[in-house]
């Protein structure tokens, strides 16, 4: 596979429906055929001349993805124990302005708020090293204090900590928690727990994790109170097959609109983002019509969602029609595409064929990305290589 792909068009105003397919099946995952619920799509408008691998727009300006690869140094250790097992995300502490993710079998790793290096975050507590990893990670503040939140996929549960020290350990529900009797009825039958993403809502104080990778595939919240978390309150959802919203609901996000706060749900194997309210009912999102979500384009299937200057940023775990073989992050404004970063055409980050995860960062008047992929298993057993990877990129402004 070369090195470098470019992919250069001329779009003027231009719309066309996209291809309808099937997803590829990957090891530890469950895909769905998205055909069924897609629709026409607009092409993404960009600059003449412009590479769309490499661009997204943002207030009337085009922007070119550009990796820094003097930036994020790694320790040999952390390199190689996430070549065959990052299965992540990663978030930025509101107060430090680090960026944190937990790398299988190496630890608990922060990045100093300049980006220029990864390091093991001291006197952490020994767990992060023991197996655990970030596939969901959320920094938040509560009263004042950092906290920093992972799903677990490896060890099924949220971690709770504060710069490495646990404070929660949140695992299987016993099924009298929800005000939701389906989902307490699912968990008091023994229904599978496997968190895939966490996040903090504000407003609400409260935790909301997905569990799509579990046949239920519900949202579900957790309380703090005297300084204990544990699970409660609202819990919604469901899998389509079941009479529910998702299809593999794998990352989530909050935002507010209206001054209302908003939870934000990947459903992955449906390339939708749906939008509810902390109670469970669901909300128009920005760029959505009739329906109760943004449907992307065909063969989208996002694993996490983040925001910054009022874009949106959605990692897809799979190559789309004409991303020659590997994934890209979309970024999306009000519901549409505006552009995509691919990071396997960059010089050295050939074998970053799954994105997992994104974290966008400002560092003064730039915007970089944090972008970190999956290695699938499967393919690596077939012959078909591909890493774990963390890369930085800059987001540089074309003249």
């Amino acid at each position: 596979m070369p090195g470098i792909r470019t992919f250069r068009i001329l779009i003027a105003c231009l719309t066309a429906p996209l291809l309808s397919a099937a997803a590829s099946a990957h090891e530890g995952h469950t895909h769905h055929k998205h055909g069924e619920h897609s629709a026409a799509q607009t092409a993404t408008t960009l600059a003449a001349d412009s590479d769309i691998g490499e661009t997204f727009t943002k207030d009337g300006k085009t922007y070119r993805w550009k990796h820094r690869a003097d930036l994020g140094k790694q320790p040999e250790a952390m390199v190689a124990a996430a070549k065959g097992g990052l299965h992540n995300n990663a978030d930025r502490d509101l107060q430090s302005g680090e960026v944190v993710t937990v790398v299988k079998d190496y630890g608990l790793v922060s990045l100093d708020p300049e980006l220029g290096q990864w390091k093991l975050v001291e006197d952490q507590d020994e767990l992060f090293a023991q197996g655990m990893n970030a596939h969901g990670a959320d920094c938040f503040l509560l009263n004042g204090q950092s906290y920093w939140a992972f799903a677990s996929t490896n060890t099924g549960e949220i971690v709770v900590s504060q710069r490495g020290k646990i404070v929660a350990r949140l695992r299987q529900p016993k099924g009298d928690e929800f005000d939701n009797p389906t989902v307490n009825a699912y968990f008091a039958k023994g229904g599978r727990f496997t968190p895939c993403d966490v996040v903090f809502l504000p407003k609400t104080q409260s935790l909301v994790c997905v569990i799509g990778y579990a046949p239920g595939d519900f949202a579900m919240s957790a309380k703090i109170s005297d300084g204990e978390w544990s699970w409660g309150g609202a819990a919604w959802g469901g899998k389509v097959n079941v009479g529910g919203p998702f299809n593999t609901a794998h990352g989530v996000q909050v935002q507010q609109m209206d001054d209302q706060e908003i939870v934000e749900i990947a459903s992955r194997s449906h390339g939708r983002v749906y939008g509810f309210t902390p109670d469970g009912a669901e909300v128009r999102l920005p760029g959505t019509a009739k329906e109760y979500f943004i449907q992307l384009p065909d063969r989208s299937t996002p694993c996490n969602i983040s925001h910054l200057g009022g874009q949106m940023f959605l990692p897809l775990l799979n190559p789309l029609a004409d991303t020659d073989g590997v994934a890209p992050v979309l970024v999306m404004k009000d519901g549409k595409p505006v552009g995509r970063l691919i990071p396997a055409n960059h010089e050295g980050l050939q074998f970053m064929h799954h994105m997992h995860g994104f974290c966008p960062v400002q560092v003064g008047d730039t915007l970089f990305g944090v972008a970190l992929s999956w290695p699938n298993g499967g393919e690596n057993k077939a012959g078909k290589r591909n890493d774990g990877q963390i890369a930085i990129f800059e987001a540089v402004e074309v003249q």
